[in-house]
Order: C-alpha cells, then sequence, then structure tokens
C-alpha cells in the first residue's frame, strides 16, 4: 500500500512570485552584508596597515562560522518555523555590521565577523524549505534556480556599493550603510512572510507530493542513510573545491588586481565588478546544459569544473599580460563555479524533500561549500605572499580538477538514486 505524503501549497501565483521575491530579496541583503568586507579589503589593508595574513583571517572566521551554522540551521529548518529563523538572521546580521564598523584592532573584527556568519547561516537552507513546504512541485526546480540570480546581483552590488563608499567617505561607512539596508529588508521580510503564512493557513491546498512504498518510510529514513545512497560524500568534497574557487578567489581578486598591475584600491574593486555580471550566466547556463545534455546535476557539475581548469591555466599562462583578459578569464572561470554551486547547493537538496530533509541536505551541501571559502580566505592570503601569484594560480587550477574528479565519481551514486 502506498504511502502519502501531503502539504498545504500556495496556489495562488501572485502570492507565489510574492515569496519567491522575498527570499530573493532575503538572500541578496546577505550579501550586502558579508561580501562588503571583502570588497573593502584591499583599502582596510591600505588604511590599517593589517598584513593580508591577518586581514584574511578575518573573512575565514565568517565563512568557518558560516559553514558550522549552515549544518545547525539546516537541521533547524526542518523542525522550526523557517521564516522566523531568516528574520532572526537578517537583523542580527545588520546588529554585527555595525559592529564592524566600530571595530578597532583585528581580534574584535574576527569576533564580530564570526557572529554575523553565524547569523546568516540561519537564511539559506530555511529558504530551500520553504519552496518545498509552501510551492507546488511543479515550481520548486524554477524557483531553486531564479534565486540563485541574487548571488551575482549581490556581489555587484556589494563591490559596486563599496568602491563608491570607500571613494567618497570612509570604509567603515560600507558596515553602517550595510547595516541600514539589513533593517529595511528585516522589515520588508516581516510584514511579507506574516502575510503569506495566513494565506497558506487560509487557503493553502493540499499537494500530493509523493507516492511511495509504505516499506520506504520516508520520514523516518535517517540522513546518514540518505547521505550513503546519494554519494553526498562526494558532493560535499566538490563543494568544498567549488569553495575555494568562488569565494575564496572572489575575496583576493580586488588585492591581485592591486599588485599585479599596480592600481589604486578603488579602481581594482571597481573593476571587480565585471566579474559578477559574467557569474549572472552561471546561473542559467547550468540549468540548461544539465536541461538539454547531461540530465544529471553532478555530471553538469563536473563539466563546469573543467571550464573552470582550463579557464585557470589559461590565467596561469597569461598572468602578467592586460587586465582586461584576466578579468574576462576570472569571470569565466568564477562563473563556472557558479554554475556548480546552482546544481549543488539549489537543485540537489530537492530530492530530499520527499523525506523531510530538503533544509538538513541543504545545510550539509552549503557549509561544505562555506569550508572551502574559509580555507582559502586565509589560504590564499598566505600562500600569495609566500610563493607569489603565479604559483598561487596552479595550485587553482589542481584544485578545479579536483572538483571535477570526484565529481565524476560520484555521478552513479547520484544517478541510482535519483532513479529510485
Amino acid at each position: 500500500m502506498d504511502k502519502i505524503i501531503q502539504q498545504k501549497k500556495i496556489q495562488s501565483e501572485k502570492m507565489q512570485s510574492m515569496l519567491f521575491w522575498l527570499c530573493w530579496i532575503a538572500y541578496f541583503s546577505t550579501y550586502l552584508g558579508r561580501l562588503n568586507y571583502s570588497a573593502s579589503l584591499t583599502e582596510i589593508i591600505r588604511a590599517e596597515g593589517f598584513d593580508k595574513g591577518a586581514a584574511g583571517l578575518i573573512g575565514t572566521a565568517f565563512f568557518f562560522s558560516y559553514g558550522f551554522g549552515q549544518l545547525i540551521s539546516g537541521i533547524l529548518g526542518d523542525k522550526l518555523k523557517p521564516h522566523k529563523m531568516i528574520l532572526a538572521g537578517i537583523l542580527g546580521s545588520g546588529i554585527c555590521n555595525v559592529a564592524m564598523g566600530l571595530s578597532t584592532n583585528i581580534w574584535q573584527m574576527v569576533a564580530v565577523w564570526c557572529m554575523n556568519g553565524l547569523l546568516q547561516s540561519l537564511i539559506w537552507s530555511p529558504i530551500i524549505k520553504l519552496f518545498s513546504n509552501w510551492i507546488p512541485q511543479s515550481r520548486q526546480k524554477t524557483f531553486c534556480i531564479n534565486i540563485n540570480s541574487s548571488v551575482p546581483i549581490g556581489t555587484f552590488a556589494a563591490y559596486g556599493i563599496t568602491a563608491f563608499i570607500v571613494w567618497k567617505f570612509h570604509w567603515r561607512t560600507v558596515f553602517f550603510f550595510s547595516s541600514v539596508c539589513l533593517a529595511v529588508i528585516g522589515v520588508i521580510w516581516f510584514i511579507g512572510s506574516h502575510k503569506i503564512e495566513k494565506e497558506v493557513e487560509k487557503n493553502g491546498v493540499l499537494e500530493e507530493v509523493i507516492s511511495a512504498s509504505q516499506n520506504l518510510k520516508q520520514q523516518n529514513y535517517s540522513m546518514g542513510k540518505l547521505i550513503l545512497a546519494s554519494g553526498m560524500v562526494f558532493l560535499c568534497f566538490g563543494l568544498m573545491f567549488q569553495g575555494i574557487l568562488k569565494d575564496g578567489v572572489t575575496t583576493w581578486i580586488p588585492t591581485y588586481i592591486r599588485e599585479e598591475f599596480n592600481m589604486e584600491s578603488v579602481v581594482s574593486i571597481i573593476s571587480t565588478t565585471i566579474i559578477p555580471i559574467f557569474n549572472l550566466s552561471g546561473v542559467y547556463l547550468a540549468s540548461i546544459v544539465n536541461k538539454k545534455i547531461f540530465r544529471n546535476e553532478i555530471t553538469t557539475s563536473a563539466s563546469f569544473f573543467a571550464i573552470c581548469t582550463v579557464m585557470l591555466l589559461l590565467l596561469r599562462l597569461y598572468s602578467g599580460g592586460s587586465v582586461v583578459i584576466v578579468l574576462i578569464l576570472f569571470g569565466v572561470a568564477t562563473t563556472a563555479m557558479m554554475a556548480v554551486n546552482t546544481m549543488l547547493v539549489s537543485m540537489v537538496p530537492i530530492y530530499f524533500a520527499p523525506y523531510g530533509k530538503s533544509s538538513t541536505a541543504s545545510g550539509i551541501l552549503n557549509s561544505s561549500a562555506y569550508v572551502g571559502g574559509a580555507v582559502s580566505t586565509y589560504g590564499i592570503g598566505v600562500l600569495s605572499e609566500i610563493v607569489g601569484w603565479d604559483t598561487t594560480i596552479l595550485v587553482w587550477t589542481i584544485i578545479a580538477m579536483a572538483g571535477m574528479t570526484v565529481c565524476l565519481i560520484g555521478k552513479t551514486y547520484w544517478r541510482k538514486f535519483t532513479q529510485n
């Protein structure tokens, strides 16, 4: 006998769109409140006299706490009300940004940015949970793909706003401005999510999301068994490498440009804003390639790791050439990593919704990406000081090849899991 799992879904397309845009602006706001440090890093190093290793430690503190927090928030997102977790994350991050603007030494900044990571970790996994809970199954994947557009647009906004504020004011003003934005978006989220919750309770319709054999006992299926069956271990390693090549590399691009081409801090920050424009295409390229060619999220990810490998190899060979060409190569490489992120962090967790584990899966996968970002934010700064940028880029190339390899190993497990 089949076991039917049902949940109330939003039927109004208008309310579905409202939920999507609320989630979009919520996740967009996190980039204003986290990448403002990465964007102003080169100016902070110049103005405060920090060495690159010490400055990278602040970013590392964020990524480690964010990655650890993802594990916790992923589990909590399957147990608590996701929209309340998101509100706490947005408002808490705003407070941390005020504290960051007031910090006067490295260790204060490390502590504040570490707390910021923990609070921001309350946002992504609950968003995925809201989509799996309230959005009809036919539109879930579309929402999970489109929400990723907030990442490159948020990155572009963070770097563009930072460049302008650093030019006109002081780097500390960047964090005060971000805190105001987060506070406003927090209020918008509170009002909007409360309205949608009432809509679900009043007009939501039960939707049959899965019919499965009784002996599967999906709601009681342990996460450990799901990890083994799906090959998630390989996906986690792939995301660690992706985190190094997306978040870690993006953090240091302005510093690389300033040092290699002798540019002013503001100019190097502005020049970097071309990269998020490239990255936006990665969100939709991943979906198209997966749908039209591979039909396997892991194989699609492997193909984009291969593209990243080629771009980084060309960057290593072209080192010291035109800054425009260098930025294009960085743009394509990080766009490939945005495509991997779309597949593994946004698409994969939806497959765990029938087991009631979509938020937990999202938390595990997203935390893996940010462990990679944490290691590389500090490690790239130290490595570039010791061996220089040419060798550092060669290390990035090897990491991209490793990412492609683990995805190719994991694709068979994933194919069997999705077929079953």
